[in-house]
């Protein structure tokens, strides 16, 4: 759970992804739509991993937490 919604709408759209993605593998055993979805989630973690780290850099709320 993330404290800012834009996260986690990113975060919720993300593991639709993958389920629909977990579905057409295993389940529909459907290669060719799973190789697409498999890429469309790639993308969405991608983007959702930048938006988190944008917002550790921008939020006041992060400036006071030790950088690694």
């Amino acid at each position: 759970m993330y404290r800012e919604p834009h996260l986690q709408r990113k975060s919720n759209q993300c593991a639709i992804l993958w389920k629909e993605w977990f579905n057409y593998k295993y389940g529909l055993k459907d290669e060719e739509k799973a190789k697409e979805l498999r890429k469309k989630w790639g993308e969405c973690v991608s983007e959702h991993g930048r938006m988190v780290s944008e917002e550790v850099h921008t939020n006041p709320r992060y400036t006071s937490m030790r950088k690694l």
